[in-house]
């Protein structure tokens, strides 16, 4: 169920606006897996088959730890996906909270939030890891005293 404290048009008209069975009892969720998903499974495949937002529900609500509920055709729980409706399409990856990728912060936010490393994040770590490193310690061999001579 989205309750938004912003409007958009698109929350007032998704289907699960104001309808507080997307979001299921505590005894429910507390409950066998199989009853939660058994009675969650109509509003799962109303979401997939009738709701045109469910890609811009998934970006807006981002079922996290906390999170009990139907949102974008899946059954979410403590923000960990359950199940997912058959007809279901597919959600993308969400951008990452983690602020500016490729710089210190942007990988301390990540460690925070608990997520992997982005490919920036990585090389960054990868580049402040050489720095930490210290610089290379590169002799040249002398040259033969023959070789001098020559020269």
């Amino acid at each position: 169920m989205i309750t938004s404290t912003t409007s958009a048009l698109w929350t007032d008209n998704a289907p699960c606006a104001s309808n507080a069975d997307y979001v299921p009892d505590e005894s429910l969720v507390r409950g066998p897996k199989e009853k939660l998903v058994d009675a969650c499974a109509p509003l799962m495949q109303t979401c997939a088959k009738s709701c045109p937002y469910v890609t811009a529900c998934f970006e807006r609500v981002r079922p996290r730890e906390g999170f009990d509920g139907v949102c974008a055709a899946r059954l979410w729980v403590n923000g960990r996906l359950i199940a997912k409706a058959e007809s279901a399409p597919d959600i993308p990856k969400l951008p990452s909270l983690a602020g500016v990728c490729g710089e210190v912060t942007g990988r301390r936010r990540h460690a925070a939030l608990g997520e992997p490393l982005c490919g920036k994040c990585r090389d960054s770590q990868l580049r402040a890891s050489s720095r930490q490193a210290g610089r290379a310690n590169i002799r040249k061999r002398p040259e033969p005293a023959g070789q001098l001579a020559a020269a």
